[in-house]
């Protein structure tokens, strides 16, 4: 087990490890807490993420403005892939005594502009001195359905043997955006797009969520992490085809000879990832399917290439390692 799902079971088990919510969703431990709302309307959903510099970011490639949008940008992620709509958000920010007027101007730009875009509003937040620079942005998400026909969010505990595997888009690409910068490469503009400013698939994380897809979450510590996330939380297994993983052009000629590793265990790409039995055609349109869901196995994730059995090589995002 890594340090961070560690940490998230010593959290759970200390603050709740029978937490009820309400009949509607789940506690800690999924991309957002869902909850009861008030007596009238339905469930609420809740997530928190923060990010850090020269852990998440850099100031020698991001921009304050990439900065800022990526801080909201990730918190839309966790709020769509449990099938809500993304409605407030509240942000800590941590600056040192040097920090610019003219920086901070451009920090917020970022935020309020990804805020907007998805419809959502910045209302509160707090501000303290800190060496690097953090933020902390905690958001609130809705269901936009009647109350009388309310049901569970989409999340992770609910895959079943004999599900489809599907995703929403190129995977590895943030990596590789990243990476490009890292080795001083002429950086290619789509990749180095993905990494700084992600955008989360809001029209599709509706419709799935309106066609009763009911396992999803969100790829942004890599597709084998979430992979083995999905397995864990629902007690199977998964089998991937790896040659139908949605890799770029791009990514193809930047890393010919690691992008099937990339893909799998590169983080932030932010695309859906999720589980189903049946879609219409006009979602299948717009998915890629990469495998099954098995019963559980010894094997909890298996890679098949041509035939044969694929072990990555590269490893996944761990955030204490």
């Amino acid at each position: 087990m890594d340090k961070e799902k560690e940490f998230i079971n010593i959290i759970k088990n200390i603050i709740d490890p029978n937490f009820d919510a309400g009949g509607f969703g789940i506690g800690i431990g999924d991309d957002a807490a869902i909850v009861k709302g008030n007596i009238d309307g339905g469930p609420l959903v809740f997530c928190s993420d923060a990010i850090v510099e020269d852990v998440h970011f850099n100031r020698e490639h991001y921009s304050f403005n990439n900065i800022g949008w990526k801080s909201i940008a990730i918190n839309v992620s966790d709020i769509i892939s449990m099938g809500a709509i993304p409605n407030y958000f509240t942000v800590s920010i941590g600056i040192n005594r040097e920090f610019s007027i003219e920086d901070f101007k451009e920090l917020i730009t970022g935020m309020k502009e990804c805020s907007d875009e998805f419809k959502a509003t910045i209302v509160g937040g707090d501000i303290v001195r800190a060496e690097k620079l953090f933020i902390n942005v905690s958001a609130v998400g809705f269901f936009d359905y009647d109350t009388s026909s309310m049901r569970r969010g989409m999340m992770r505990n609910s895959a079943q043997p004999g599900d489809k595997i599907g995703v929403s888009g190129f995977l590895g690409d943030s990596l590789g955006g990243f990476l490009s910068l890292q080795k001083n490469n002429k950086a290619d503009l789509h990749l180095t797009s993905k990494h700084f400013k992600p955008y989360p698939n809001l029209s599709l994380a509706r419709k799935l969520y309106f066609n009763n897809v009911i396992c999803c979450t969100d790829i942004s510590d890599g597709l084998n992490t979430e992979l083995i996330n999905i397995c864990e939380s629902s007690n199977v297994s998964a089998q991937i085809d790896v040659t139908k993983l949605p890799i770029s052009k791009n990514l193809k000629k930047s890393f010919p000879e690691d992008y099937y590793d990339m893909a799998i265990n590169g983080g932030e790409d932010f695309e859906l990832l999720f589980t189903f039995n049946s879609l219409p055609n006009d979602i299948m349109d717009k998915i890629i399917v990469i495998g099954e869901v098995k019963e559980i196995g010894e094997n909890q994730i298996i890679y098949n290439l041509n035939g044969g059995k694929y072990s990555p090589k590269l490893s996944a995002w761990r955030h204490f390692e």
